[in-house]
């Protein structure tokens, strides 16, 4: 027990090779990354501004957007005219394929701790360069909570992990207390889209009031929607008055 937790710690803390290629990290960012894997990450393309659902299946890489925003949004996508969710906007800036399927999956069922840092410290790379278009600013960032069960079984919550690098880089409070799950519900990739809709109907509770806010709910990969979809509507009955959704990767929605 000891050794596992000693060997998370030094993983997280002291990564000393690139995750993607085991080669030398990159000294001029502080990523477990070397310069060459972090500039060829792909980026989506445009997205829908209230889904992330992608729009265009060009893409960019991260090397020609280090110092700039890759945002592109200008329209909603069909779905989100025909029925609007209970979110407002979607950032995502990262397609659900490789590498980023296997670091996701990594940092949610491996216990890559380390791992789970990186897609946070990413996604904060991103998001500072474009957070004076996110109008208002947030109030607080809130984590997608595990069911306690879950939780204990996994031993963490990849979203937290996630989000904490993001809550420090942009200066945002994080709100761990603010909501939880009340249910443990199947996995979501196992259900078809109806199913998710029913699985996760009164799965999260929302703690307090938190009238006129607008909270942002950070997760790690995002499909149908329906898991922040669930949770925003929560926030909203709570008095959430702009919920977001900062989403890490955005995988292709079923159909």
């Amino acid at each position: 027990m000891v050794d596992h937790w000693l060997k998370n710690t030094l993983n997280l803390c002291l990564p000393q090779s690139c995750l993607l290629c085991g080669g030398a990290v990159s000294q001029e960012y502080d990523l477990a990354l070397c310069d060459h894997c972090m500039h060829e990450l792909p980026l989506l393309g445009e997205t829908c501004q209230q889904c992330a659902n992608p729009l265009e299946t060009q893409r960019e890489t991260l090397g020609d957007f280090i110092h700039e925003s890759a945002l592109m949004q200008t329209r909603h996508c069909e779905q989100c005219i025909r029925e609007q969710p209970g979110f407002d906007q979607t950032i995502a800036f990262f397609p659900y394929v490789a590498p980023f399927n296997y670091l996701v999956q990594a940092a949610k069922f491996d216990g890559k701790l380390a791992t789970a840092r990186l897609l946070g410290k990413l996604m904060a790379m991103q998001l500072v360069n474009c957070i004076d278009l996110l109008k208002p600013r947030p109030d607080g960032l809130l984590a997608v909570p595990l069911h306690p069960s879950r939780q204990r079984e996994r031993g963490y919550n990849q979203a937290l992990e996630i989000a904490i690098p993001v809550a420090k880089r942009l200066q945002i409070p994080l709100l761990n207390d603010l909501a939880g799950r009340t249910a443990a519900t199947p996995p979501q990739t196992s259900l078809s889209l109806q199913q998710r809709k029913q699985n996760l109907q009164h799965a999260f509770v929302v703690h307090r009031d938190i009238s006129g806010q607008h909270i942002v709910i950070i997760d790690d990969v995002m499909t149908s929607g329906t898991t922040v979809n669930a949770l925003a509507k929560k926030l909203k009955q709570a008095g959430a008055d702009e919920v977001s959704v900062w989403c890490f990767s955005r995988a292709e929605p079923p159909r």
